[in-house]
Formats: C-alpha cells, sequence, structure tokens
C-alpha cells in the first residue's frame, strides 16, 4: 500500500470540517498548535500549504485520522483484490472492510475499486498493474443486477457458478470473479472474453456485472492514498 507523501497533501483540505466537529474553537486548535490563528485561518483555506508533520498534529489535536484531515471527500471502497501469480489472476472479494482509497479528486459516491497486486518476481505481461487501482460502480454489485453499460465492454462480473481456467499450465484453477468484455447470449446468459489471457468463457449465468470505469496505474503520482483499515 502506498504511504502518505507531501504530494499527497493539496492545496484544499478537511481541517475546517474537523475543527467544527471537535467542538473546539480556532483560537484553542491554534494554541494547541503552536501556531497564530492567522497561521490556522491560512491551512484552513489552502493559502499556505501544510506539511504531513502538520497533518499529524492536526489530527492528534482533533482527535481524527491523518487522512480525515488532508482529504475532503470521503474514502472510496476497496472490494476486493486483484491478484497476479505468473500469468494467472486471481480476483477475491473482501469478507470485510481491509482497505480504502482517500483521493483529493471528487469522485461519484456510486464507485468501488479493487486494488492489484503482483508476486515477486514477475516479468510477465501484467507488470503495469502492480499497485494499480480499477475503479468500478458500485450499485450492480450491491443490488446484484447486470449492469447494460457492461455491454462489449470491459466489465468485473460474478458468475453464479465458479469457471475453471482455460489458460495451459494453470491446473485446475476456478473462480467466480472474472473481467473482460461482455456480451449477452438468448435465455438470460452471457459471454466474457479477455482480450489479454486470450480467454472465453461462453453461457455464463452471472449473479452480478459492473463496468470497469478507470485503471490508475500510479495512484502516488495522482494524489491517492490507499489506507488499510484498522482490525
Amino acid at each position: 500500500m502506498n504511504n502518505l507523501n507531501q504530494q499527497m497533501v493539496g492545496m484544499t483540505n478537511n481541517l475546517s470540517e474537523c475543527i467544527e466537529q471537535s467542538g473546539m474553537t480556532v483560537t484553542e486548535v491554534a494554541a494547541a498548535k503552536g501556531v497564530t490563528p492567522e497561521t490556522l485561518r491560512r491551512h484552513r483555506n489552502g493559502k499556505i500549504q501544510m506539511t504531513i508533520k502538520d497533518a499529524e498534529h492536526y489530527a492528534r489535536i482533533l482527535d481524527v485520522t491523518i487522512q480525515k484531515v488532508l482529504f475532503q471527500a470521503a474514502p472510496i471502497p476497496v472490494l476486493g483484490t486483484f491478484s497476479i501469480n505468473k500469468e494467472r489472476v486471481k480476483r477475491t472479494m473482501h469478507t470485510k472492510k481491509q482497505y480504502e482509497v482517500y483521493a483529493n479528486t471528487s469522485y461519484p459516491t456510486d464507485r468501488a475499486c479493487f486494488l492489484w497486486e503482483i508476486e515477486k518476481p514477475y516479468n510477465g505481461d501484467w507488470y503495469e498493474f502492480d499497485g494499480a487501482i480499477t475503479f468500478v460502480r458500485l450499485a450492480p454489485i450491491v443490488d446484484k443486477y447486470i449492469d447494460p453499460d457492461c455491454f462489449q465492454f470491459i466489465s468485473t462480473v460474478k458468475t453464479k457458478s465458479p469457471v475453471t481456467s482455460k489458460l495451459s499450465g494453470q491446473g485446475d484453477f476456478s473462480q467466480d470473479i472474472i473481467a473482460g468484455q461482455l456480451y449477452p447470449q438468448p435465455r438470460g446468459l452471457y459471454t466474457v472474453h479477455n482480450g489479454k489471457t486470450k480467454e472465453t468463457y461462453e453461457g455464463l449465468e452471472l449473479e452480478w456485472a459492473t463496468p470497469n470505469l478507470s485503471v490508475v496505474f500510479r495512484p502516488d503520482l495522482c494524489n491517492m492514498h490507499v489506507n488499510k483499515v484498522a482490525d
């Protein structure tokens, strides 16, 4: 997971909201921080940029997380992990909340994401996905339906029964979360074609299908922070 760094500290922040929710006055917070109320005001409105240490200090004073201070938008839920081992992509849903993604860019509330990871050493075709984040629409997963925006586009789907990989050398590898271009068939069945692995699965019954909206290959350069949720 990527660590917070100074590049992620935008000129906009959530400090004003944190102070208001704390019940403390601006004068009290400034005194606890050891700065003048004017400096605090400039931190709040982005006239001067906070450092990571500033944000950590404010978080301790206000009894909130540093992410709460730095990011105005609510975190984007991480639903699962796409793990690459050799040329196999294992897609799993998390059974409980493990991670969340903070971003300085505002995202619609109907967003969720999956994290990519690669087992080292690795030099295969998926190398660029190491540490990437795939963003999807959340509603089809929560409400369990096939989003028509998936048709003929790259999507992530859950099958009603696990499918077995058709890649040579994969052994008996089955999973119920797969991805690829989605095509409707008669009688409520579907085809999924993955151009990267050259796999095609036909006659699938699906529990849900959601469109892949974007992939961010360098979250650290896009002011995004992947935060591990405390147990």
